[in-house]
């Protein structure tokens, strides 16, 4: 007999030892399971045997006032194929829709078939396929002078917007931007908000609004053209380097233009694709 219920921080070592090895690299639920139990707007749900011991997960998160996410479905080993990841899918989405959300989101590993044929089962339709890139960067890198990257102030960031709104770019996107790995429709104050944050760069290339973490540079959201944006990532390339980190890493819609220019910059990607369910 299983039941669901909100987890709790005394579910952690179970949940544990059951996802260190969910892929070839390991998992990420162990590093953030405490983060989630803490964020607003987040509620992690589990599926429990008559133990009260958890066999399975789901995070569900409101990414704005009418967006909701999933994410992190894992099933024990021992009791996949009862039925536990599609019960939490629906936990994520009453859940979602008692908060007045109207449509929910998540993403899979675009080679992931599995994964892809059950969110399918579960109602959900592709929205487009992404890719995320990963850069390393090994020693100074340097741009043309104006294609370097500076901060930009509020007034630039409403002309990023009015850049990116009815681009390509925008269009292939579905108007999305990546907050992690989670994924949004972007808004005007996006680039206003990055802007007075400090995390809003432009060039003659474009803009990106990044993220610094502790070992890499994250792109959240680009604005550029198919001309422009292997200077626009030089520049990037440039300002990894100046912060001393080693990676540069970015999502973007999966299109050739941007695809080959990952390739150009020596990239390694990963096909990412987004699925949404109206609630």
């Amino acid at each position: 007999m299983t039941e669901i219920r909100l987890a709790t921080a005394d579910d952690f070592k179970s949940i544990a030892e059951w996802t260190k090895d969910t892929f070839i690299w390991g998992d990420y639920v162990r590093h953030r399971f405490h983060t989630w139990l803490e964020e607003k707007d987040t509620s992690v749900f589990v599926c429990v045997d008559s133990s009260d011991e958890p066999i399975a997960l789901a995070n569900a998160v409101q990414m704005s006032e009418r967006e909701a996410w999933m994410e992190a479905a894992r099933v024990h080993p021992d009791h996949r194929r009862q039925g536990l990841g599609t019960a939490l899918n629906h936990a994520g989405v009453e859940w979602a829709a008692e908060r007045g959300c109207q449509v929910i989101r998540l993403a899979t590993e675009t080679t992931n078939e599995p994964a892809v044929k059950q969110v399918k089962a579960l109602g959900y339709r592709s929205i487009g396929r992404w890719f995320y890139a990963e850069v390393s960067v090994d020693g100074p890198q340097h741009s043309e002078e104006q294609f370097r990257l500076r901060p930009a102030i509020s007034t630039d960031a409403e002309a990023s917007w009015m850049a990116w709104a009815p681009s390509d770019l925008a269009r292939d996107a579905r108007e999305m931007i990546a907050r992690g790995w989670r994924w949004r429709r972007s808004r005007p104050d996006d680039p206003i908000e990055a802007a007075q944050e400090g995390r809003l760069l432009q060039s003659a290339a474009g803009w990106a609004s990044i993220r610094e973490h502790a070992e890499w540079l994250a792109v959240e959201w680009m604005v550029t053209t198919p001309e422009d944006i292997l200077a626009l990532i030089d520049g990037l390339l440039e300002a990894t380097s100046a912060r001393q980190l080693p990676e540069l890493n970015f999502k973007l819609p999966d299109v050739g233009w941007t695809r080959e220019a990952a390739k150009r910059v020596g990239a390694t990607t990963f096909g990412q694709t987004l699925w949404a369910k109206p609630i």
